[in-house]
């Protein structure tokens, strides 16, 4: 798992070297591999599916704009990308006027309808509730423990990528993130999900 995770590290660093040299296949290939884990990243945040996707479409043509000033010297395009994700969510909530990540609304009508001839209904309902329960445990969470949450079990960052964005010892997030796991799995059993 360990191997998995460095060699996908090494692969996103040479596609964007590969980017940055003009390559469109290296673009659209990060893409492909980044873009199921930004769109978790926004809809754990937001809560809407329209919104995660703008969002997520709003952090790609970042990428695209900013990857020049990537410095492969500097640190890993991992980290640098996944700071560049963080600011796109910052900015939009500076620009909500500090609306808070748990007072969101889903306002996804969408998923609320099911239609009665679909076979897989039952699971869906099932599927939904359980996702209900799940974002409301989330929303129950502090800010700082939201992001937590996302950077190390949706974007699935490493302690030390963290620690680098965060500015904090890797220690203390290690700590953080069991106490995290604890309060989710206290949680779940009270939920009964």
């Amino acid at each position: 798992m360990l191997e998995d995770f460095l060699t996908s590290k090494s692969e996103l660093n040479r596609l964007a070297q590969a980017m940055q040299n003009g390559q469109e296949r290296a673009a659209s290939s990060l893409y492909q591999k980044l873009m199921p884990k930004v769109y978790g990243f926004c809809m754990t945040r937001v809560q809407n599916k329209f919104l995660a996707e703008d969002l997520t479409q709003d952090i790609f043509l970042k990428l695209v704009g900013r990857i020049e000033i990537y410095d492969p010297k500097k640190g890993d395009f991992v980290v640098w990308f996944w700071q560049l994700a963080r600011n796109t969510l910052i900015d939009h909530y500076r620009k909500q006027k500090d609306v808070n990540f748990a007072d969101l609304e889903s306002g996804d009508n969408e998923n609320k309808i099911y239609e009665v001839a679909d076979p897989k209904q039952s699971y869906k309902l099932e599927a939904k509730e359980e996702e209900t329960k799940i974002k409301k445990i989330l929303g129950s969470f502090t800010k700082e423990e939201q992001e937590l949450f996302e950077l190390r079990f949706v974007a699935e960052l490493s302690y030390k990528e963290i620690a680098g964005m965060l500015k904090r010892n890797e220690g203390a997030l290690r700590v953080s993130v069991n106490r995290l796991r604890k309060k989710i799995n206290e949680r779940i059993k009270h939920e009964k999900i």
